[in-house]
């Protein structure tokens, strides 16, 4: 389907922020007028460009994501490249940047032109991938500030960066101490840190450590395998005589 993530995103959204009803019900029009087309012959029709964008626009502010569509936007600006809008361009990225570890990002970043992978807003956005994606999350944090005008307007933009952190720190850490985890979520602390340890299953302990691995019930555990070999079976191989003629392509 042409909206395979959408459904899903726009529900998300009623746990991390309360959608406003015009904006959701402006977004829904927008869908139903385009529905058809991402799978039509007018996918990449300049004249589409204008509501495509008030699209994106109303992805961010309601926290929403529709990829397929995001995608046909990148590549009217492709086909286009005098109807670029850096502020779209960004905004399609950082929503991708949004569903990480998805693929989406790279491919949004794989299909623009270097003239536009060199303007200002969609560097920094590449720029903030790259932190996430290396997992320099203290850093991230820190230089987040410098690019607020970029990521504001997008609703749940930190939070869908937490949840990306927290499953990063899952298949990462057995156990991590609090201060690290505060710092790795850029500072988050009593009942929001609470809340978010609780969403992870993860456990606090007296030692002032968070234990995010396995249950040690529930942990995989190995399996010790026995080999036993009779001498009926050895035998045969023991008297069998090694050859003394080395293969053709070995001869002298």
């Amino acid at each position: 389907s042409s909206f395979r993530r959408f459904a899903d995103c726009l529900f998300e959204a009623g746990k991390m922020a309360e959608v406003n009803p015009e904006k959701a019900e402006q977004l829904q029009e927008i869908r139903s007028r385009i529905s058809g087309v991402l799978d039509g012959i007018d996918r990449y029709n300049p004249t589409n460009l204008a509501s495509w964008e008030k699209y994106v626009e109303l992805q961010a502010e309601t926290n929403s994501y529709d990829f397929e569509a995001n995608l046909a936007v990148l590549k009217l600006y492709q086909f286009n490249a005098g109807s670029f809008r850096a502020e779209i361009t960004s905004m399609i990225m950082l929503l991708a940047l949004m569903n990480l570890p998805a693929v989406d990002f790279s491919m949004c970043k794989a299909i623009l032109p270097e003239s536009f992978l060199a303007d200002e807003n969609v560097s920094s956005a590449i720029y903030l991938a790259d932190l996430l994606e290396t997992c320099y999350f203290t850093r991230f944090w820190a230089e987040l500030v410098t690019f607020s005008d970029l990521t504001t307007p997008l609703v749940g933009f930190e939070a869908a960066v937490r949840k990306y952190v927290c499953q990063v720190i899952s298949i990462t850490f057995q156990s991590i101490p609090v201060a690290q985890l505060t710092e790795q979520l850029g500072g988050v602390t009593g009942a929001d840190l609470d809340k978010i340890i609780a969403e992870n299953n993860w456990q606090t302990q007296a030692d002032g450590l968070i234990f995010v691995g396995k249950k040690e019930s529930t942990a995989a555990k190995p399996k010790k395998l026995v080999e036993q070999l009779d001498l009926d079976t050895v035998l045969p191989v023991l008297s069998t005589k090694p050859t003394t003629t080395a293969p053709v392509g070995r001869r002298r």
